[in-house]
């Protein structure tokens, strides 16, 4: 059965009682292929591109104010299941929120509306990965102002998000709302995620490369697996006048989401001949990530992570024993862990819950190298420096095609025409420059 968000549209699957569908064992194949049918809507029912964007501006609007109950709600209710403060997702979601304007919409419906030509899909079906709330909303709204029906699967370990948004789309706007359908089943339900796939023309998947992978022979799922980011600070960022402001930005972008998703900050590349600023950065991003922790306290860090981030730990302890380069600082109880370290070396690929490597690089050769292991996985890149430094390492950011790179403290931030992934899904749907 449904439970209806509002005398029409957006259609939130869930059990008489329950917040999204915690049990799905009601579903059938069936349900998911009705679903198809009606997001996609006939063409009388379709607001268009203009409408749905000022729809969508209207809702973005109410949820980016703390003070809208069905936010609050929400952010309670998943700090709750999945054990985050409260603090931390307010700020999470602000950043998140950030881009939906009503000039950023409207951009992306002028640009719809202007590129007529393009054979878009109708129905977009949208597998969502659990580790971020709201991770794949950029997508999201760009397949609803392009035209598409949208059909969303929720992760089990997030299954609110989605479905309370889409309550607020279809109280604002009843075609609009009735555009998107919201369900939640495990991924042990492989009938319904092939029945997500064989009834939407397109199908975007979110999650880690194993579960990409297990997609990838379907010719319509378009997967976007496993990413990091990072930071590269020229020495005009590690100035006295401005280098706490650049910790406490960096620090920022590590904690927020905990760390967990595609945009989170993974190392911080230091260019600096003597690794001076590098440490004296290090050491200062370990107070912001202590000062952050009282302001936005840290999550409950599931096992199989907590013995990550010690190993993370013993490592740099080893490592200095040995007499390498490295030197750790580490907060109480997991909470924050910063390992200092003069490059060359590998990118390292944190396990998530603020634990941050910086390192020390003579040049941008040397930072070249140390990320040559994860080229092309890269999705975002912050960038500080001088006016000078900032234009030489946005070059050779530039030619290694990061699909985002910005200022720090915007990683969370994307803008609307964020080429995510390479931006395959935004030219199918909005059309290249």
């Amino acid at each position: 059965m449904s439970v209806s968000t509002a005398s029409s549209g957006a259609q939130v699957r869930a059990r008489d009682g329950g917040v999204a569908g915690l049990d799905s064992s009601w579903l059938v194949e069936s349900d998911i292929a009705s679903a198809a049918v009606r997001v996609r809507g006939a063409e009388d029912i379709n607001p268009g591109a203009d409408r749905m964007a000022k729809a969508l501006a209207r809702a973005f609007e109410l949820w980016r104010d703390r003070d809208y109950a069905r936010r609050r709600e929400t952010i309670a209710a998943i700090a709750r299941s999945a054990g985050y403060s409260v603090a931390i997702l307010e700020n999470s979601i602000d950043a998140l929120l950030k881009p939906f304007t009503g000039d950023a919409l409207n951009s992306i419906a002028a640009r719809v509306s202007s590129s007529g030509g393009i054979d878009r899909p109708k129905t977009a079906g949208f597998i969502a990965a659990g580790n971020v709330a709201g991770a794949g909303m950029h997508e999201i709204a760009i397949a609803l102002v392009a035209g598409a029906g949208v059909v969303v699967k929720t992760a089990s370990a997030e299954p609110i998000f989605f479905a309370e948004f889409a309550r607020t789309l279809a109280e604002i706007d009843r075609d609009a709302g009735a555009r998107i359908e919201v369900f939640d089943w495990s991924r042990a339900r492989v009938d319904l995620t092939a029945a997500l796939i064989a009834n939407c023309e397109r199908v975007v998947a979110y999650g880690d490369d194993l579960t990409i992978e297990s997609l990838h022979n379907r010719a319509n799922v378009i997967g976007f697996g496993s990413r990091v980011s990072a930071a590269v600070v020229g020495p005009g960022a590690t100035d006295p006048s401005r280098i706490d402001r650049v910790a406490e930005l960096l620090a920022r972008d590590v904690a927020l989401f905990e760390q967990l998703g595609c945009l989170s900050l993974h190392q911080v590349f230091v260019v600096s001949h003597t690794g001076g600023a590098a440490r004296d950065l290090a050491i200062r991003m370990s107070a912001a990530l202590e000062r952050i922790g009282e302001s936005m306290p840290p999550a409950k860090i599931p096992l199989r992570d907590a013995a990550e981030i010690r190993g993370v730990r013993e490592r740099a302890r080893w490592r200095r024993i040995a007499g390498e380069p490295v030197e750790l600082f580490e907060g109480d109880r997991l909470e924050w862990t910063v390992v200092f370290e003069l490059g060359p070396g590998s990118f390292k690929v944190s396990p998530g819950f603020r634990t941050v490597h910086v390192t020390g690089v003579r040049d941008l050769g040397e930072f070249r190298d140390c990320i040559a292991g994860v080229s092309g996985r890269i999705e975002a890149m912050a960038v500080v420096g001088d006016e000078s430094e900032a234009a030489d390492i946005g070059a050779t950011v530039g030619a290694i095609g990061i699909p985002y790179v910005c200022a720090p403290g915007e990683m969370q931030s994307p803008p609307l025409d964020w080429r995510h992934g390479g931006g395959g899904f935004f030219d199918m749907m909005v059309g290249a420059r």
